[in-house]
């Protein structure tokens, strides 16, 4: 999903200026990134700040939903939408982290 499409379900629900859209979608990357560190972005390619509604979305595609609902969030359109961006940013972390797993487990630690 490119960052217009996001803006443009964005604004489905609540109209939001683009400067404002811009402002949260950084934070809601941040947070993410501070959530999940290395599972946010695609492999090889670093993230900047949008500056346009053209420029690449460089998060993983199973995050975008959420990042919907936290923007959503941000723009104060109510706390359900908080709770959908932590279950879905959750759901999203764990398909990757299995993903990269590749059968390993990790032992459970003693007390």
């Amino acid at each position: 999903m490119t960052i217009l499409e996001i803006f443009e379900k964005v604004n489905l629900v609540i109209p939001i200026e683009q400067r404002v859209f811009f402002n949260f979608f950084e934070d809601t990357v941040n947070e993410l990134q501070s959530l999940y560190g290395d599972f946010v972005f695609i492999e090889g390619k670093e993230y900047t700040p949008p500056e346009s509604l053209t420029d690449d979305n460089v998060v993983l595609p199973l995050y975008h939903n959420s990042i919907v609902d936290n923007i959503l969030f941000l723009a104060n359109k109510g706390e359900t939408y908080k709770g959908e961006f932590i279950r879905k940013s959750k759901d999203a972390y764990l398909k990757y982290w299995n993903d990269n797993a590749k059968g390993r487990r990790i032992r459970r630690m003693r007390w």
